[in-house]
């Protein structure tokens, strides 16, 4: 993860709310805030709310552009634990992205150590 940082090749996805990405919402991992760096797609985007069921490939598609998630960089998703981040990982393996890797632990190792850097709004 330390070497993602700032690396062109690559991008972090924050699989979080964007209340907790932005530092400014509750902490359950030591400390608030995000990996720096990294763009904001809450699981939550990826799913419809009515019917609790993926959403269409092209709102998912749409999301993850905006967000500036481009097929021919390595993708880093992380959340809290892992968890959160296999649904942003399972929606662009299905969207035809490469280079997909999970953080396992994410925040939840991350947000502990002090020596690790942290970015909020």
């Amino acid at each position: 993860m330390r070497a993602a940082i700032g690396d062109r090749s690559t991008i972090t996805i924050n699989a979080l709310p964007p209340e907790m990405h932005s530092g400014k919402g509750p902490s359950h991992y030591g400390r608030p805030g995000r990996i720096p760096g990294s763009v904001n797609v809450p699981y939550t985007t990826l799913i419809d709310r009515q019917t609790k069921a993926l959403g269409s490939v092209n709102d998912a598609s749409e999301v993850f552009t905006h967000a500036g998630v481009d097929k021919s960089k390595n993708v880093i998703c992380y959340c809290g634990g892992g968890i959160a981040a296999s649904l942003d990982l399972f929606v662009l393996h299905q969207l035809g992205y490469g280079n997909l890797h999970l953080y396992d632990a994410s925040m939840s190792e991350w947000a502990v150590d002090k020596s690790l850097p942290i970015e909020t709004d």
